[in-house]
């Protein structure tokens, strides 16, 4: 892998937030290539589209609020 200027962000390894059941299809490109991506980075299919999602929302002016301790779960 080629060393760039710009860092992309990694999923977390364990996330504790609280989680809900999003049911949603993609295209068959979409979920090998996201396989490809958890093995070569060891993370996991939630983290990848958990992250993904709140990258996508905050650049289009729907920013996640900061997380607290109260709102994760234990």
């Amino acid at each position: 892998m080629e060393a760039t200027d710009k860092t992309v962000a990694m999923p977390p390894q364990r996330p504790r937030f609280e989680r809900v059941q999003l049911n949603t299809r993609v295209r068959v490109e979409i979920e090998q290539m996201l396989q490809r991506f958890v093995v070569d980075h060891n993370t996991t299919v939630q983290s990848s589209v958990d992250l993904a999602l709140a990258e996508f929302l905050a650049a289009r002016g729907y920013p996640l609020p900061q997380p607290t301790d109260d709102r994760r779960s234990r």
